[in-house]
């Protein structure tokens, strides 16, 4: 009797333990999946930071084939020692942050620096970056030696935008000569044109023009370069007694670029400068009219 009784205690206490071990062993098991499917995230998150496919990721790893990485993604396995050691023999280390990869501390990019620059790098492709270069163009008297240039910053636009293999720079505006259509502080995209391409510049649209004394003018031109050597200048603002035509010949141009794209934080109100021209044509007809009723009388009184 005491034997049996000592027996099934023996047996009760080993199947309870084990039931017990089956139980942490569940619940293990469920973590780890839980921490295989984090880092499977955080994987697919690298790929797809960098713009990549599985494959395309497994080849920069030196896996002869990819099924390691999808079982990865799939969470099916969990990464090994070997695969962080390709992560880091590949060079991913240097930007993405392995606290993070691993036990998903902190952010994803080593640093702010990079994850302020990342963006850029990865739409490089679609992109192009346009030096904002450290001069004024006066839409008036200009100034300026586009040889000489510091680029004091960039701005970027889409490859779409531009054409392709063209010099182009960023300027700022400075001067009231083309107003109401350019604005004082504006900025310019600017493309230069080949020599060859000078006999083409169409009337009426807008380009910077520099000279061989290194001043440079953003004016409307008519070209003029084919019958008589010269393209006229002119100013949208009408004011001409201020900002009067004038041509440059040939031999004293040094560069001529066309105006792509116009930026400015105003929006010129050209309903303000409509209605300012309507009164003061309306002033200056009044005045005609009261200065013919005075040559009228002088007629009249004189017959």
């Amino acid at each position: 009797m005491l034997s049996y009784l000592y027996f099934s205690y023996l047996y009760h206490r080993v199947n309870s333990k084990r039931h017990c071990n089956i139980t942490e062993y569940s619940d293990m098991n469920k973590e780890n999946e839980n921490k295989n499917a984090g880092i499977s995230a955080r994987i697919k998150g690298v790929i797809d930071f960098f713009k990549d496919t599985p494959n395309g990721f497994a080849i920069k790893l030196g896996y002869k084939r990819s099924q390691t990485v999808y079982d990865i993604l799939s969470a099916k396995s969990a990464p090994s020692y070997d695969f962080f050691n390709r992560f880091i023999n590949a060079g991913f280390s240097d930007k993405i942050n392995m606290d993070w990869l691993i036990g998903g501390k902190g952010g994803m990019l080593k640093d702010e620096e990079v994850a302020i620059q990342e963006p850029q790098l990865a739409i490089s492709a679609d992109i192009q970056r346009i030096p904002i270069v450290d001069l004024s163009v006066a839409a008036g008297s200009g100034y300026i030696n586009l040889n000489y240039v510091e680029e004091i910053d960039s701005i970027a636009m889409p490859v779409t935008m531009l054409k392709n293999g063209k010099q182009y720079l960023c300027v700022r505006v400075k001067g009231h000569s083309m107003l109401p259509s350019i604005l004082d502080g504006g900025y310019l995209v600017i493309r230069m044109l080949d020599r060859s391409e000078w006999e083409g510049i169409r009337d009426n649209y807008v380009y910077v023009v520099s000279d061989v004394e290194g001043k440079a003018y953003v004016k409307r031109l008519k070209n003029r370069l084919k019958q008589h050597g010269f393209i006229v200048c002119m100013s949208d603002n009408a004011d001409k007694q201020n900002y009067p035509n004038f041509n440059l010949y040939e031999e004293e141009l040094h560069t001529i670029w066309y105006a792509e794209w116009y930026f400015s934080a105003k929006i010129p109100n050209v309903q303000n400068t409509f209605y300012r021209k309507q009164a003061e044509f309306e002033d200056r007809l009044e005045e005609l009219s009261n200065q013919l009723q005075q040559i009228q009388k002088a007629l009249n009184s004189n017959n």
